[in-house]
């Protein structure tokens, strides 16, 4: 390989990290084989538990801290649960290698945290908790960008697009002078006529076998199978949201007839009978929702991550298809930022509803719970897709 660059990552994570490390894994080789191949580097993972050796120091971390100094353009940054044991310097291992990559310049960081809830409720200790509340205090202080996921499937989206963009702004697009250092592998320095015809021969004998496995064309297919999907299907819940807005208003204009019964029976009477209907369609209405929340959070997360990977692999295919596409995810985009304002003036509605009997209540309640889902994964998808379009 004449003239890679080698960026290597540091992994950084307490022992309750695991599932992460084989996304990693596959992200970086897909980067790799795609953006690194068009532009002369590869990335190559550096992991505390399968890359030392035996040295001594004043403890273990102090061990680590020295063997990984100069061995790593990025660290990655990931906790969960735990925290980690605490060291001589710091709350634990990994906060001292994130708070030393940090303050050291010549390092980029991408820093993550796991709110998803552990299956052994029993495993988690409230200890670990507050310290790694206090340290995304700290990292808020010192004005350090972390990521929150819920997901295997969203660390999985946020990592593959922070990580690109991460590489195209620092390694790839930086014009200044003053850039990191980075392993340039079998660099050629000799003034070679035929250099040129060489090179186009190791092209060919350095030909990544992964390759085989990429496929644009199913790729682009099915980004636009889940830019169809997510976008009928938040036809739907626009079209099921103004039903219930326009059902809502008829009913208060029922209660305000009702108001002017003198019969106190009566009104009570018809009072019940409306709240008890309006309790019904409120149940009508969350369950609409939930039947289009699964397919709609799936599909609109996966139109961020096939955005990205078509755009890794999009070298040469047909621009205006391309465009196309571009265009129906900007689209989306737009229509769902409308939607995320209707969501939140609806869930503001419906949380400021009285309390007026337990049936009325529970179905409250549960709409509440099914826009509150709604909201998140609207947020979260617009989150990506941003993402996805800011890479380009």
């Amino acid at each position: 390989m004449s003239n890679f660059k080698k960026i290597r990552l540091l992994i950084s994570r307490p022992s309750d990290v695991k599932n992460e490390l084989d996304s990693i894994k596959l992200i970086t080789e897909e980067i790799s084989k795609t953006l690194g191949d068009q532009n002369n580097y590869i990335l190559e993972l550096i992991n505390w538990d399968q890359d030392t050796y035996t040295q001594i120091g004043d403890d273990a971390q102090d061990v680590l801290n020295k063997q990984f100094k100069n061995k790593y353009e990025i660290l990655i940054g990931i906790i969960w649960s735990k925290i980690g044991t605490e060291t001589k310097r710091d709350k634990s291992g990994t906060v001292e290698e994130i708070n030393l990559a940090i303050s050291n310049p010549n390092k980029e960081q991408l820093i993550y945290f796991n709110t998803q809830t552990p299956g052994d409720m029993s495993s988690i200790d409230p200890y670990q908790l507050i310290k790694i509340n206090d340290f995304k205090k700290d990292l808020q202080n010192k004005g350090v960008l972390y990521k929150e996921y819920s997901s295997i499937q969203k660390f999985e989206s946020l990592f593959r697009l922070n990580l690109i963009n991460l590489i195209n702004d620092k390694f790839i697009n930086k014009k200044e002078s003053k850039v990191l250092e980075v392993e340039v592998l079998n660099e050629e320095t000799t003034n070679d006529k035929y250099a040129h015809i060489t090179k186009i021969i190791e092209k060919v004998d350095n030909y990544d076998e992964n390759n085989m496995d990429l496929d644009l064309y199913d790729t682009v297919r099915i980004a636009k199978s889940n830019l169809d999907l997510v976008t009928s299907s938040l036809n739907s819940i626009t079209e099921t949201m103004n039903d219930w807005t326009t059902t809502l208003t008829n009913r208060t204009k029922e209660i305000y007839q009702i108001q002017k019964i003198k019969d106190n029976r009566l009104k009570e009477k018809r009072h019940i009978a409306l709240i008890n209907v309006v309790a019904n369609e409120l149940l009508d209405f969350n369950n609409r929702i939930k039947n289009e929340i699964s397919i709609f959070s799936e599909n609109f997360r996966k139109v961020g991550t096939s955005y990205s990977k078509i755009m890794l692999i999009a070298k040469n295919y047909d621009e205006k298809e391309l465009e196309s596409i571009k265009q129906g995810a900007m689209e989306l985009r737009n229509n769902s930022e409308y939607s995320l304002e209707s969501l939140g003036g609806l869930l503001t509605t419906i949380i400021e509803l009285p309390p007026l009997n337990f049936k009325f209540n529970k179905a409250r309640r549960e709409t509440e719970l099914t826009i509150r889902e709604l909201t998140y994964e609207t947020l979260e998808g617009i989150k990506l897709l941003n993402a996805a379009l800011d890479n380009e």
